[in-house]
């Protein structure tokens, strides 16, 4: 009768604790990077996406004590915005890069909350962007683009045409404060829509519930606009957070006491 074999425990242990370590490990960095994607551990500042495919669930709504800020980089992912004159800049990069620039500028003001409709390269429909600064009750939504045309130069600010006064008061902040860095033409605050139809608004100023513009960053087609946005991004990115805190400040949106 064949003898029978005495399991060796110490050896089963030696093999299988290694894999039931790094089992443990993956569970407990997985929940790291998960933190926050609920809303539920969102601090001021933080940066999220509209995209719920890649972020989660939406972001909680704003506290008592947050000035929350919607930046909207304007296109991305299939819709690359307009071009340079030979097509090798689109606007979709450009309002990221300068998005971001704001958001960054953004971080050193207490009790602000940050939430970006991209944080990179991807589509996000009108509708999802206008959803999340509504759902969350944001105080300010912001959208970044730039501009083109077969000839022409400078910025323009462009807010809804109904009800716009407090959304003029914000553009003119942000104008204000970009001028003083240095542009090629102040354009000017415009209502509405680029076509003469009247009643037609930007989407992103007609379907959301706060104070918006949107803010044309200078002519791609303009050699001149394209040179001052590479050379003075961050000071463009610092007088636009200026502007917006500013706005909140003097409105008593913002306290940063509080």
């Amino acid at each position: 009768m064949a003898k029978k074999r005495r399991i060796r425990w110490d050896r089963v242990a030696l093999v299988f604790l290694p894999v039931l370590l790094l089992i443990l490990l993956i569970i407990v960095l997985h929940d790291d990077n998960g933190a926050g994607k609920d809303g539920s551990s969102l601090i001021p500042g933080t940066v999220s996406s509209a995209d719920s495919e890649h972020s989660g669930a939406m972001p909680a709504q704003k506290s008592a004590d947050e000035y929350v800020i919607v930046l909207d980089p304007g296109h991305g992912g299939g819709d690359g915005g307009c071009t340079n004159v030979d097509g090798t800049r689109l606007e979709k990069d450009d309002n990221l890069r300068i998005a971001l620039a704001v958001c960054d500028a953004l971080q050193k003001y207490p009790h602000v909350r940050v939430e970006m409709t991209r944080t990179t390269d991807e589509f996000v429909s009108l509708d999802d962007r206008c959803k999340l600064a509504n759902d969350i009750n944001a105080d300010v939504f912001v959208s970044l683009h730039r501009n083109s045309a077969e000839s022409g130069s400078g910025i323009e600010i462009w807010v809804n045409s109904k009800d716009n006064s407090m959304d003029k008061r914000l553009a003119g902040y942000i104008m204000e404060l970009l001028e003083d860095v240095g542009i090629s033409k102040n354009r000017g605050i415009r209502e509405g829509y680029r076509t003469t139809f009247d009643g037609d608004n930007y989407a992103v100023n007609r379907d959301t519930n706060m104070p918006s513009c949107l803010v044309e960053m200078g002519f791609m087609t303009s050699d001149t606009d394209n040179t001052y946005f590479d050379q003075r991004l961050d000071a463009y990115a610092d007088a636009i957070a200026t502007g917006i805190m500013e706005y909140g400040g003097d409105l008593g949106i913002y306290d940063a006491g509080t």
